[in-house]
């Protein structure tokens, strides 16, 4: 068990604390769900398909399938337009049509499969569509004005999927892109990784919940904000939020919340993981045989960052100890804490995505450190800060579409110059 009082900073890198966390990652134990309730959940194992789509060359358009080498014949001799007879009707779901006579056309509708040996769909705008010679009724011949569309509008056999070849890899989020793929692929049911649980956790005397805000009214409590801020992004990475409540500046309550979470897959605690008189949390812990990974990172806000492993029973139960201050919790939370869960969760993203967009302020920084400001995305491809940075602010955190993110070893991102953004759930709204 380490010493607290001789605990020395580590002050890893971001890349190095980021890369030490989804390394940690252990994949979640999965579960057989019914598709209708797997929306929102990671697929657990490589999914194929159970059918060849489509199962015939089909059209990609309303029309009249020809052969291209008779159409081409026919043209080069005849000039255009050609009057070809039609042999017959061709509708989605049909089978081919067989025994179609030579130089004659078939009417096809958009997806129906083409008779063999055709290969190419004249678009009905290009044709007379049957009109006849005048008279406004069908005779059996299609006039075709224009032979442009020769070899063209047919869709090969297996062009969305074969039977057999894998169709939704492991960590594919079911959400409205993907079930169809789940849908055509003919899962009736749909291996997920469980959920993993999450322990949500605040410390600090000086918090207050709503039940208490008449104390934050009175300027003698903080309002408890952490616990729902991490809840909901817990439920945001695809977990379930456990609420553990607050606890006091008090070691052994510590211990007794921490313990509560012993049957969880995750713990998250914020505040009292710095150097204060009060911060007691990593006190806490290593007085519980947690075996620390690393504590701090140079990173900007959210420096007082902790990862460790906590003994439960047979299993260890990983820990991250986060910083008290709102927006220092809410970006360590989504630059640490989330790629753990994905990772978890299978993604073969973990570290989330990024976008670039221009800055319209300039974002400074320490040379040795990444900074993250939160800033808000435009159509135009700007991004600009949500307000005030200071990482005991909330209000910064409501219009948060991503975090810009300063490298360390860049001192300045300048105004109009682009930035790199991680992006949050947020920016989909």
């Amino acid at each position: 068990m380490a010493d607290f009082e001789r605990l020395a900073a580590d002050w890893l890198s971001y890349q190095e604390a980021l890369a030490r966390v989804v390394a940690a990652a252990a994949p979640m134990p999965t579960e057989t769900v019914p598709l209708e309730e797997a929306l929102g959940r990671s697929v657990a194992v490589p999914l194929a398909a159970g059918a060849t789509l489509p199962a015939w060359p089909n059209s990609a358009m309303d029309g009249y399938a020809v052969r291209s080498a008779e159409l081409a014949d026919r043209s080069t001799a005849e000039g255009v337009p050609l009057r070809l007879p039609v042999a017959g009707r061709a509708y989605p779901g049909d089978e081919p049509l067989g025994a179609v006579p030579r130089g004659a056309a078939v009417r096809i509708m958009t997806g129906a499969p083409l008779p063999d040996g055709f290969d190419t769909v004249i678009r009905v705008e290009h044709t007379d569509g049957e009109a006849g010679e005048g008279d406004g009724s069908s005779d059996g011949f299609v006039t075709v004005h224009d032979v442009s569309d020769s070899g063209r509008h047919v869709r090969p056999p297996g062009q969305d999927m074969k039977a057999g070849d894998e169709t939704v890899p492991v960590g594919t989020l079911v959400h409205s892109g993907s079930l169809p793929v789940l849908l055509a692929s003919g899962c009736a049911t749909v291996p997920v990784f469980r959920r993993p649980r999450v322990g949500v956790l605040s410390s600090g005397d000086e918090l207050a919940g709503l039940d208490r805000f008449d104390l934050v009214s009175a300027g003698r409590a903080v309002p408890d904000t952490n616990r729902g801020m991490i809840g909901a992004a817990v439920r945001e990475a695809g977990g379930e939020a456990v609420d553990l409540g607050n606890a006091a500046d008090d070691p052994a309550e510590l211990q007794e919340k921490a313990a509560a979470a012993e049957q969880l897959d995750v713990l998250v605690a914020t505040g009292g993981a710095s150097m204060g008189e009060r911060d007691l949390l990593k006190r806490a812990m290593l007085e519980q045989a947690f075996r620390l990974d690393f504590w701090r990172v140079r990173i900007r806000p959210g420096s007082p960052f902790a990862f460790g492993r906590l003994p439960a029973g047979d299993r260890e139960l990983p820990v991250f100890s986060l910083p008290g201050n709102p927006a220092s919790a809410f970006v360590t939370f989504h630059v640490f804490v989330v790629p753990y869960l994905r990772a978890a969760l299978g993604s073969p993203r973990p570290a989330g995505l990024r976008a670039t967009a221009r800055t319209d302020a300039d974002l400074a920084s320490s040379r040795d450190l990444t900074h993250f400001y939160r800033v808000r995305l435009f159509s135009d491809g700007r991004c600009s800060l949500t307000g005030p940075q200071g990482s005991g602010l909330v209000r910064s955190l409501r219009d948060a579409d991503g975090l810009a993110v300063v490298p360390a070893g860049v001192a300045r991102v300048a105004r109009g110059e682009e930035a790199s953004v991680l992006l949050l759930p947020s920016s989909a709204r």
